[in-house]
């Protein structure tokens, strides 16, 4: 009789909001379980890509303060100065050109190339590719 008049037992109604609830988390699940894998699809080659630049930075870097060590090892005594390098460039590869410019142009001064090191940020900012402070020791003399 309760279903001739439209009306459905308390049970049965329970159970059919249940089976919608529960397909309608199915969905969202799925959805869930694909915007993770969108999201790890980007962020995986992210950090295995800075992890690779930085280390490869980092080993260019300890490398370059090595060859340093071992210079002031072999002229315990050696004079020593430092040059503020203020770069016009943004380009990497013009950085290095007006970089090694002026190591050359140092080296017929008899100094010897040391290290780089970034200048301070309040010099640095006022040009529009960086700043660098080139380290010399000078062997000859």
């Amino acid at each position: 009789m309760a279903q001739a008049c439209g009306l459905i037992p308390w049970g049965m109604h329970m159970n059919m909001f249940a089976n919608q609830s529960i397909r309608s988390l199915v969905w969202l699940n799925n959805v869930r379980q694909h915007y993770m894998f969108m999201n790890y699809i980007i962020i995986i080659p992210f950090v295995v890509g800075m992890t690779l630049a930085l280390t490869l930075f980092g080993i260019r870097r300890f490398r370059m303060e090595r060859q340093a060590r071992a210079l002031l090892i072999q002229h315990p005594g050696a004079e020593q100065t430092s040059v503020y390098l203020q770069l016009d460039s943004p380009f990497p590869w013009d950085k290095q050109r007006e970089m090694a410019a002026k190591i050359a142009e140092m080296q017929t001064q008899g100094w010897t190339f040391l290290r780089a090191s970034s200048a301070s940020f309040f010099r640095a900012m006022r040009s529009w590719g960086g700043a660098l402070t080139l380290h010399f020791i000078r062997t000859k003399v």
